[in-house]
């Protein structure tokens, strides 16, 4: 897990770190380690993530951009990179994930790939996000961004969680009735939408 989350980390900060100075710029990891111990107390990065999920542009942009203290990790997402792009008629066109052995983190991941892969996925998601009453939509939110996450992945991420496991936002919010009805009827749609999205993807 150490080499996995070291393997991911400056792509995926690259991608949506909640740090200014870190999301979309070029950064060494020594600069991102004491950014990130400084909010965490610690650089605890190995031990707080356990899948990764990143576009194939973000990375051309990242390898793009140049890395100055390049390392054996930036070598490997680099030649993954590479390698899928040889056997790709639209370069970039592809989504990078990374997970533990745990069969919930891998479906999380995969939901972010269908997200960014397919724009009628993405619509038809969005649309039913949309139903969300909005004070249960801040309410979930607000603990994604409290662990980190930044707020221009923030639908994306919410998809994620509804799909696949929604205890990590379930017991951080409070909901009255009629609020954990309209959840109940947004995240069930979700699945079932999801369920037969995949089993159309898998016949392919």
């Amino acid at each position: 897990m150490y080499d996995l989350t070291m393997t991911f980390c400056r792509v995926q900060e690259f991608y949506e770190s909640p740090f200014k100075a870190i999301r979309g710029k070029k950064f060494t990891l020594v600069d991102f380690m004491k950014i990130y111990s400084k909010a965490n107390g610690n650089f605890t990065y190995p031990l707080d993530w356990g899948g990764f999920n990143v576009p194939g542009p973000v990375i051309a942009d990242l390898y793009a951009k140049g890395i100055d203290d390049y390392n054996i990790y930036d070598s490997i997402i680099e030649d993954i990179h590479n390698s899928i792009n040889e056997k790709l008629k639209q370069k970039n066109h592809y989504y990078l994930i990374g997970a533990n052995n745990n069969k919930t983190t891998i479906e999380h991941e995969v939901c972010h790939a269908f997200y960014f892969l397919d724009q009628e996925y993405k619509k038809k998601v969005n649309k039913e996000l949309s139903k969300l009453d909005r004070k249960v939509y801040k309410k979930m939110t607000d603990v994604l961004l409290n662990i980190g996450y930044n707020k221009v992945v923030l639908l994306d991420e919410l998809q994620a969680y509804l799909i696949t496991d929604s205890s990590l936002i379930d017991d951080n919010i409070k909901l009255n009735k009629k609020e954990l009805l309209n959840k109940t009827d947004v995240v069930l749609e979700l699945k079932h939408f999801y369920k037969k999205y995949k089993k159309s993807v898998d016949s392919k």
